[in-house]
């Protein structure tokens, strides 16, 4: 795979006010922590100036129906570099390739994975690519194993919600 895929383009600035609704829209599905809009805007323009990242999005500025973001980034422990999936997401009216015209049935998904690969071999960084999610996951996971061999780790997620709640509203004395 020598060029970007056909179906994904290199989003710019002319993006940015839909790829922040994007955002809202994932992390209303998928979000563990408080969104901090400030973050997420910093981290677009981040892809937008190519400072160690960018963004592969389908759809016309605009008419955006999904969008992956890839990071520079090393482990703690290596300085050598590699490509890190922050997010990928496809809003789900585009998600169902038999609801779509004839000429539109594809998969979003495979694309924006296609597009992943791509980056990883024009740049000779290997790719970490996965789900952190609380909603489908076990679907998630089989979908990236269809592109990937298999899997090289997982994630686990603890929340305290006791001891939270104990700082929130402490025992009158």
């Amino acid at each position: 795979m020598s060029q970007c895929p056909a179906r994904v383009r290199i989003a710019d600035v002319r993006d940015e006010e839909e790829a922040m609704e994007l955002c809202r829209e994932l992390h209303a599905e998928n979000g563990l922590f408080p969104l901090n809009e400030d973050k997420v805007r910093a981290m677009l323009r981040r892809a937008f100036n190519r400072e160690g990242g960018i963004l592969g999005a389908i759809g016309a500025p605009g008419k955006l129906e999904g969008l992956i973001f890839m990071l520079v980034s090393s482990f703690w422990y290596s300085d050598k570099p590699h490509l890190e999936e922050l997010f990928m997401y496809v809003r789900p009216q585009f998600r169902q390739t038999n609801n779509l015209e004839k000429d539109q049935r594809y998969s979003r998904v495979t694309e924006l994975i296609k597009f992943a690969k791509w980056c990883s071999e024009t740049t000779d960084f290997p790719l970490v690519i996965g789900v952190i999610s609380d909603e489908r996951t076990e679907g998630k996971v089989r979908m990236y194993q269809r592109h990937f061999d298999k899997p090289v780790g997982n994630f686990f997620y603890y929340h305290n919600k006791a001891a939270e709640n104990a700082v929130a509203s402490p025992a009158h004395h």
